[in-house]
């Protein structure tokens, strides 16, 4: 009997998304700067994630090998709602879908 082998197939291709950050720097509500916001999202970077740059302050460019986008999310979810003492909820897109929609 003839035994195949699967070959696990590793994504080791950088792939770019954006991260939609609700309910901040509206009104005097949860404030923060650019320089603060890409300070604060560089500390869930690691070998699979890159933070690109801030657009807006509630909009962030990123990059992501071997992990989900939804991932990305609750890491720039958990490290916000911290620094805001508060739930920030944020939606995850990859670039591709965000293309298409033009």
């Amino acid at each position: 009997m003839k035994i195949m082998k699967l070959k696990h197939k590793s994504n080791n291709n950088w792939k770019e998304g954006v991260a939609f950050v609700r309910g901040i720097n509206i009104y005097k509500n949860a404030r923060i700067t650019q320089e603060q916001m890409l300070k604060l999202c560089k500390k869930i970077e690691n070998h699979n994630l890159k933070i690109v740059k801030i657009v807006n302050t509630d909009n962030i460019i990123f990059k992501k090998r071997g992990i989900h986008y939804a991932t990305v999310g609750s890491k720039l979810e958990k490290v916000l709602s911290e620094y805001f003492g508060k739930p920030i909820y944020v939606t995850t897109r990859s670039m591709k879908t965000i293309e298409s929609l033009k």
